[in-house]
């Protein structure tokens, strides 16, 4: 919920208050002119991971502070195509199942163990490891990894059971970093706490609730070939701050309190544009955009009528207006608009029509009422349960209203929509009970448009955390996407993700919303050269460095 105005004030000014005590309003005012080495940077951001290794779990704030101390195989540019990190080089053979990576000689890793294949070989041991709770990295990898070698000290061969195209793309992630095998080796729980890579900085503290402090890697000489320099970073000290209002966390950065916020608040924006001292830097996720998944486990939804009627019935581009001002746009279809091979055919593939949605419920045998007009079938109300998290942090406000207007708009067509606030705890219990939900909101954020299988395909219903929200799968979609990850031509990649877009928007297995963005505001008179990765969205701060007199 979005704080009023006085009260909003009252946070804000505490939180300054807190972090008056953290830092000048000038973090160069005592650094040397004419270099950009030195100084410490402040980076605010709402959400807090509950691990630091990006290993376990795999949410999106992990790979946002793991891009700063791990180091992948390859990096990925705008344009999708990979350029060199900790391999220097690779080969591919011809039947796409077989990768061997040529490794950069004389790295460390920041406890002094060295880069060698067999270092290589224990982080996807330790991915594949169903104890390391790898959710993400194995939603990517399980259909396809079948082993690691290595064939030297310093090249290392992944074998695949069948080929994968994405590959590449994938491991470019930080949810694929690589860490060291004896950090790895002491255990989930200190691993967490503080994982050890190759990167251009390394976990100092962590003060849980509050931040993480980040120190410079001053060896690190093994930056992806698309770095803006080689060589260690220029900051000496990054601390990675937790704030999770929306309005503390932008009055950190007008005070300069705060040299960079990750997720300028929709309501932040034009305060922001209006601020010559503000910069912001937009980017536009691929993947699978914000959407709400019908679970056609539950009795109502699995009827294909009843979903396509829940769809027509939401002015879907309305709702996303109303909650975000116009910020975020609208995306119905299964792909975010950025993602490769997106299918412009599918933006809007159910329109708002109350009058269908209605004929639809009615073929569907929902054609009673309660005594407060909701719809009835064999003398039950057609009812929704969409649970959200609601401990501080986790579901903006503007998403918050998309689930208000989604429930009123569904009451207008007759559908009961029970809004269900729930702690993180409850929610991570409901992600492992089909039984607890009939409609989630979530999103997946990815390089490829191989997410499709990810996120509906029989093979993957079943891996750890349920990605496959919809609990459903098609033979033709799951036979379609398998054959575009086995080719490298793009012409037949376009034509096979293309028809398994059609296949999902026939399924109506949900109601996409808006492609998840990753929003970054920076103080232009502080700090210059953050910028953002493409795979993921994950900011960089190798390059950063703090504005003085000759940088």
């Amino acid at each position: 919920m979005r704080p009023r105005p006085a009260l909003a004030a009252v946070v804000a000014a505490a939180v300054l208050a807190v972090l008056a005590g953290c830092g000048t309003a000038d973090p160069s005012a005592s650094l040397p002119a004419g270099t950009k080495e030195g100084g410490d940077l402040v980076y605010a951001t709402d959400r807090e991971p509950t691990c630091l290794d990006p290993h376990n779990s795999g949410d999106m704030p992990q790979t946002y502070i793991a891009r700063q101390y791990l180091d992948s195989l390859v990096s990925m540019k705008a344009d999708g195509t990979v350029v060199p990190w900790l391999a220097q080089s690779w080969h591919v053979s011809k039947d796409g199942r077989t990768y061997d990576f040529d490794l950069k000689k004389g790295v460390e890793f920041t406890d002094g163990e060295p880069l060698d294949a067999d270092a290589v070989v224990a982080n996807f041991e330790q991915i594949m490891d169903p104890d390391t709770q790898s959710s993400t990295d194995l939603l990517y990898l399980s259909p396809y990894f079948e082993k690691a070698t290595a064939v030297s000290e310093h090249t290392v061969r992944v074998t695949l059971k069948r080929s994968y195209s994405p590959l590449l793309t994938v491991l470019s992630q930080a949810f694929f970093g690589i860490e060291s095998p004896k950090a790895m080796a002491r255990g989930l729980e200190a691993n967490c706490a503080a994982p050890v890579g190759t990167g251009p900085f390394k976990v100092a503290e962590w003060k849980r609730n509050q931040e993480v402090v980040l120190v410079r890697n001053d060896d690190y000489d093994s930056a992806p070939a698309d770095a803006k320099h080689q060589g260690p970073a220029y900051l000496e000290k990054v601390t990675w701050r937790f704030l999770k209002d929306n309005t503390a966390r932008f009055g950190a950065l007008q005070s300069g309190k705060a040299q960079a916020i990750f997720n300028l608040p929709p309501e932040s924006v034009p305060a922001a544009s209006a601020d010559s001292r503000i910069d912001t830097d937009d980017f536009v996720h691929s993947g699978v955009p914000f959407a709400l998944d019908f679970n056609t486990d539950s009795p109502q939804l699995s009827d294909v009528r009843v979903r396509r009627a829940i769809v027509h019935a939401a002015d879907a581009p309305g709702i996303v207006e109303s909650a975000y001002g116009g910020v975020f746009p609208y995306e119905g279809n299964a792909l975010s608009s950025g993602t490769p091979d997106y299918d412009e055919n599918y933006h809007e593939p159910f329109p708002y029509d109350p009058d269908k949605a209605a004929a639809l419920l009615d073929e569907a045998g929902w054609t009673g009422r309660d005594a407060d007009g909701y719809r009835t079938k064999d003398g039950k109300t057609l009812t929704l349960r969409l649970p959200y998290n609601s401990d501080p942090g986790e579901t903006p406000p503007a998403d918050l209203t998309i689930f208000q207007n989604f429930q009123a708009m569904e009451k207008r067509a007759g559908i009961k929509v029970e809004l269900q606030p729930k702690d993180a705890a409850s929610m991570t219990a409901i992600k492992q009970d089909p039984t607890g939900y009939d409609v989630k909101g979530g999103y997946w954020n990815s390089p490829t448009p191989g997410v499709m299988y990810i996120k509906f395909s029989q093979e993957t219903l079943d891996i750890d955390n349920g990605q496959n929200v919809a609990r459903d799968f098609d033979d033709e979609l799951d036979r379609t996407l398998v054959q575009a990850a086995g080719t490298t031509d793009p012409e037949k990649q376009q034509q096979l993700y293309s028809k398994a877009q059609g296949i999902l928007t026939s399924q109506a297995w949900h109601l996409p919303l808006y492609p998840v963005q990753t929003r970054l505001a920076t103080r232009s008179d502080q700090v210059r050269d953050i910028w953002i990765e493409p795979s993921e969205g994950e900011p960089v701060l190798h390059d950063a460095y703090l504005i003085r007199d000759g940088a």
